[in-house]
Formats: C-alpha cells, structure tokens, sequence
C-alpha cells in the first residue's frame, strides 16, 4: 500500500535514514507546465528547520527529477522525483533497535513484519511525507492547467489550547508562511509559537487542528456511494501519520449540531446552500468552498529524548503543505476521472 489514487497515482519511496526519498507518479497527462522549481517551491514549506519552532535536522531537500519532464512540461510517462537525505544521525537511534518508544510505531511494525528500520521510524516517520508533497506538486500543477480558479490553502487554526476562529474570506498562502506558526492571525501566531517553544524546552509536544480551503470547485466533483468525494479525503488526510481525526466544515460544527433541522440546514441569507456540509452534498461538491481539518495529535517523542534529540515539538507548521498536498492529489484524480466518465455512478 505505498501507492496513492486511481488515475493520478503516486507512489512513495525511501526511509528516514536511508539514501534518499521520492515519488513517481503516474496518470499525469502530457503538456501540463512543471518545472523543477515548482516542485522545489513546495518541498521548502515543508523541509525541516524552517525556523525555532521545527526540528534543528538540517536537510535543504533539494529535488531531482529523474524522468516524465521535457522543457518543463509533463511527457504523460512516468514522473520519478528523489530527495537525497544528507543530515542523518541513525547513531542517535542505536539503542531504539531493541527498545519500542511509547507512542510510535515501534512495537506494531516489529510484531507485524518481525524485522524494522529503528533510524528515525523508517517508513513510519514523518520524512516519509515529503513524498507526498512532491506528488502533490504535480497535481496542482495539473488542476491549475484544468480548473484555473481553483485554489488550495491550508493553515493552522489551533495549537493546543489557542483556537483561531473562523476566517470568512479565503486566506492566502503568503498571508499563511509569513508567521513561523503558519497561523495567518500574527498576534496569535506569536502565542502559538512562544507556547511551542515553551514545549519544546520542557521536552514536552504540542497537537492541534490544520485547517484546508478550497475554493473554485466545480459542481459534481467525486463519485456517488464509495467514491464519495468526503470518504476520498478522508482516505488521503487520514493516512497521515499524525492525524487523529477529521472533520468537514465550519469551527463551529459541534455547537451547531445541537440546532434542530430547521436551523441547521437552512440556507444562507444570500440563498447559498448552508457552510454546514463543508462544500460537499451527496457525496459531490456542491460548488461552495470546501473546507476540512485535520486534527493532529502531539508528537510522541517526549522528556529527555526530545531534549536530546532533533524534533518537531509541534508538526502544524510543516503540517501544511502535507494536507494541501493530500487534498490536491484527491481532485487530481477525480478530476480525471470526471473527465473519463462524466456521467457515470460509481
């Protein structure tokens, strides 16, 4: 199960502590604009030691793209992308070979596959998740050449016990990476990020809720029953290692499920349909902005071995662009499949 979509498929490879990590994705059409710095734009919002509140791990993640691009578009073969590792310290992690760390994955991985990489997780850490990005770079490169109005945009919309509430208007990416939080309110950036440091020197961690908008949907995206476009992306933020839950919809939604019918599903004062189903209705978007979150646990790594080690007392931040990445290779695929079958069930 290292393989993601249908149509627009993406593959990941590598380990923490290995050589390297990357993607191939496949099902990309031929003549969508690429370039190496797209993909390299999107690697840097989530590479490690951005700032204070990141893992010290110093990786500049520099791509290179192996195949599936001529003079910067798309060839409609196979896209292959790797990420040398070049800042492992798998000597920290010596004595985790026959030691399971509470929280991780250690114990389940050992007793399901009986042999494990303990450098860093392996497959199981976080690093993992620059793969994701970089297929995520491709598909917004692709619903930018197909849906051009559409626009992706995640944020962090709490750190432990500080929420930000809801934001009518779209918010974007500059107005998100101009705090070290990626909260685009700055005074409550600032207190996410003393909290955090807070943490980070008491070796203690930090979860929270990353928020994701997606404006300029069309109308019908997704597949009726299993295909249901809510089920898709629950599939793809779900799979994120650190995600404990996820919910469509306003801030709000809990306070607003204890209104009766009547009230919940009217609609708006203009006559748009209620921000309740968090643009998605039957399954299909509805044409009104989709917005999910993510909740994200604190990290397990705790106490003296946080101290002693590099990590990300809180992983919002880079967080981000992992979920915008997830979300965008959903639409990819069923863009294409919306174009493969525009009016079958499935």
């Amino acid at each position: 199960m290292n393989t993601f979509g249908e149509l627009f498929r993406v593959t990941t490879f590598g380990e923490s502590h290995g050589p390297g990590l990357g993607a191939v994705i496949d099902g990309c059409p031929a003549g969508v604009s690429l370039t190496t710095a797209d993909v390299q734009r999107a690697l840097d919002r989530r590479r490690p030691g951005q700032s204070k509140v990141t893992t010290a791990r110093a990786e500049g993640d520099v791509v290179e793209l192996l195949s599936g691009v001529y003079e910067d578009q798309t060839l409609g073969t196979p896209i292959a992308a790797l990420v040398r590792n070049v800042d492992q310290r798998s000597a920290d992690y010596a004595k985790l070979a026959k030691e399971d760390r509470p929280g991780h994955a250690d114990r389940v991985w050992r007793e399901r596959f009986k042999h494990r990489d303990p450098r860093g997780g392996g497959r199981t850490s976080g690093r993992e998740t620059l793969s994701r990005v970089i297929g995520g770079a491709v598909a917004e490169a692709l619903l930018k050449r197909e849906v051009p109005a559409l626009s992706t945009v995640g944020w962090v919309s709490q750190v432990g016990p500080l929420v930000l509430p809801s934001m009518e208007a779209p918010v974007s990416r500059a107005q998100v990476d101009a705090t070290s939080t990626r909260c685009p309110d700055a005074a409550l950036a600032a207190q996410m990020e003393a909290l955090i440091l807070d943490a980070k020197g008491t070796g203690d961690s930090l979860g929270g809720v990353v928020t994701v908008r997606v404006d300029g949907l069309p109308v019908g995206l997704g597949e009726p029953v299993f295909g249901k476009l809510k089920a898709l992306l629950a599939h793809a933020v779900g799979s994120i290692g650190a995600v404990s839950g996820i919910v469509w919809g306003p801030e709000d939604l809990e306070a607003r499920l204890r209104l009766p019918g009547t009230q919940f599903h009217a609609a708006r004062a203009d006559g748009r349909p209620s921000d309740v189903y968090g643009g998605i209705q039957g399954g299909l978007s509805n044409g009104e902005p989709l917005v999910l979150r993510a909740l994200f646990k604190p990290p397990a790594t705790l106490t003296d071995h946080a101290k002693a080690g590099r990590h990300d007392p809180c992983i919002l931040p880079r967080a981000v662009p992992v979920v915008e990445a997830m979300v965008s290779m959903v639409l990819a695929d069923l863009w294409l499949h919306l174009l493969a079958r525009p009016h079958h069930a499935g």
